[in-house]
């Protein structure tokens, strides 16, 4: 005969802590994408999540780390969404067109993340270069793995023949990551409007790429 199972103490706890856990991200992110980073209180993820905020803080140590957890869970997400499409691409035969059109999609959806609330994005995006920030090495292993994909990408084009290997690929990818990363921070401190990002990285892109292209597709999208 089977035997009922027993709820043990210890395992209650750990669902009561997970589900305090639960509530403290989905406070977090509720009020974190629809208001900047400084205007969000501990004691308003206290109050949205249920519990007092001395016991958020025995579940998180900072603010900080509640928009490291709840960003780079979507930039994960982003990028997991990003490299799946391109697997697909990879499969059809290179062209000059295909080597731009994968090497943009990364950046036009790293620009729509950007766009979902650009003050709190910007504040994720540079913890990379943060060394005192909690989500530094995740955030940095998220932005290697766009790295990684588009050096990839640009060194199948030059075995191809479709790139010119005048430069490396790794720098080229470097290039255009740290193009991308320039314009986020230019958009408040310049005062462009959030929504012209992917315009402006198009640009920088465009400046770095094109010119490395063997064929007049370049100039085609």
């Amino acid at each position: 005969m089977a035997e009922k199972a027993v709820n043990k103490p210890g395992g209650l706890r750990a669902q009561a802590k997970a589900d305090v856990t639960r509530r403290i991200r989905e406070a977090a992110e509720t009020l974190f994408m629809t208001r900047d980073f400084g205007d969000v209180t501990t004691r308003e993820i206290a109050q949205q999540a249920g519990i007092g905020e001395a016991t958020l803080f025995r579940y998180v140590a900072s603010k900080d780390e509640l928009l490291t957890m709840i960003y780079g869970d979507q930039m994960q997400t982003l990028v997991d969404r990003l490299e799946a499409a391109d697997d697909a691409l990879a499969k059809l035969p290179l062209t000059v067109d295909r080597v731009l059109q994968r090497i943009y999609a990364f950046y036009e959806g790293r620009s729509e993340f950007f766009l979902l609330h650009p003050d709190n994005a910007a504040r994720y995006l540079r913890q990379s270069y943060d060394l005192s920030s909690s989500g530094r090495e995740r955030a940095m292993a998220l932005g290697d793995r766009v790295v990684t994909r588009v050096t990839t990408i640009l060194e199948k084009g030059q075995r191809e023949g479709l790139v010119s290997d005048v430069v490396e690929a790794s720098l080229v990818a470097l290039n255009c990551h740290g193009a991308f990363l320039h314009e986020v921070n230019r958009t408040r401190t310049r005062g462009f409007e959030p929504e012209t990002i992917w315009e402006r990285v198009l640009v920088r892109l465009d400046a770095q790429l094109l010119p490395l292209m063997r064929s007049e597709e370049a100039g085609e999208r």
